[in-house]
């Protein structure tokens, strides 16, 4: 391995800004295929390497367990008798010189087509008061004067995620996403979301019954583990109180923050652990109580077996599908954009991308 790291080529940005590299629309419309062919051959060559060599290493350094009949059974009993739900959101953003405007939408499920869905539509002009001057109008339109975020949006849907699933009366709740997602741990600067957002997980934790499948994860090195796993595998990798603590240095907290979060950390951090799953072709991480980490991925496994090219949780995606269906985006910019144009102000609220002719 040191080795390899030392042979590795140095590259810098003028590598790929260099003349030769780039040709014109003719030769790349006549090279890329073959190119692309054998970038994919040496990626799935790659793949094969680590399928073998990975599953030697798993099955030295892990517990690798294989989710029985018995199980499944069960888990299936739990799905069907409506005693599990899955809970999903969506926003939708459309930017305006005035701020943001926005929808959140939150909807939970179960198999039994039990329903809960809330809806909010959070605007910056709510924010500040009407009757002001021009030149204060002007101040609170300053990127810096403005509350609402991207990052707030995402704090408001996933808290409500969860607060949607803990009032919810079946045993156990799945969430689309990570139990604790990094939005809920920030604070929100000067919004001062951190207590509440902390003390909701802490809910969510104390519960135990909870389990966040992680669909998209930047952890690459990680989910590749998953080559190595035969189907209906899984394994328990680590704690997240490993997570927490190595972010807790870079959050820049406050000392109230900082305390506050070292307090959670401290009463919940070991209580989630973290683990890897494959039912199909693709693995998938979760996140589950450590004394019901086993249950919980029977759960998420014999739900993912319902769409085995896929091989993630059904009723997940019956939740994803119903905000779609009820709150897509393209809907709402269409509202926005009617509403600006029935005030005469679509041509200059308007995105510059969106009046581009394509």
């Amino acid at each position: 391995m040191v080795d390899e790291q030392q042979n590795q080529k140095e590259v810098t940005f003028a590598e790929f800004v260099k003349p030769e590299k780039w040709k014109d629309f003719e030769s790349h419309a006549r090279s890329i295929g073959s190119e692309l062919s054998r970038d994919l051959a040496a990626s799935a060559r790659q793949n094969q390497r680590i399928r073998k060599e990975v599953r030697e290493y798993l099955e030295k350094e892990y517990d690798i367990r294989k989710v029985s009949e018995k199980e499944l059974s069960w888990a299936e009993n739990k799905l069907f008798g409506c005693q599990v739900c899955a809970v999903d959101g969506t926003h939708s953003i459309y930017p305006m010189l005035s701020g943001i405007r926005c929808r959140v939408g939150v909807a939970a499920t179960s198999y039994k087509n039990k329903r809960t869905d809330g809806v909010v539509f959070v605007s910056e002009q709510h924010l500040h008061p009407s009757e002001t001057s021009v030149l204060d109008v002007l101040k609170n339109r300053k990127t810096e004067s403005k509350l609402i975020s991207n990052m707030l949006i995402r704090a408001i849907m996933f808290y409500m995620e969860r607060k949607v699933g803990l009032d919810r009366e079946e045993e156990w709740v799945m969430f689309n996403g990570p139990v604790i997602p990094y939005e809920l741990r920030t604070g929100i600067g000067r919004l001062r979301a951190l207590d509440p957002c902390l003390s909701l997980c802490q809910q969510a934790l104390d519960r135990e019954t909870i389990v966040g499948v992680i669909a998209t994860s930047s952890e690459a090195e990680i989910v590749s583990l998953g080559l190595a796993l035969n189907q209906g595998e899984y394994i328990r990798l680590r704690s997240f109180k490993d997570d927490l603590e190595d972010y807790l240095p870079a959050a820049h907290f406050n000392t109230t923050d900082q305390t506050r979060f070292r307090h959670f950390i401290e009463t919940h951090g070991d209580i989630l652990d973290v683990g890897i799953y494959k039912v199909g072709q693709r693995a998938y991480l979760f996140q589950a109580h450590r004394e019901r980490f086993d249950e919980a991925a029977a759960i998420i496994m014999r739900d993912s077996m319902f769409q085995q090219l896929r091989g993630y949780p059904l009723l997940i995606d019956y939740a994803d599908s119903l905000c779609t269906y009820m709150l897509a985006s393209s809907d709402f910019r269409r509202m926005v954009d009617f509403g600006l144009a029935r005030e005469g102000s679509l041509p200059f609220e308007q995105s510059e991308g969106s009046q581009r002719r394509r």
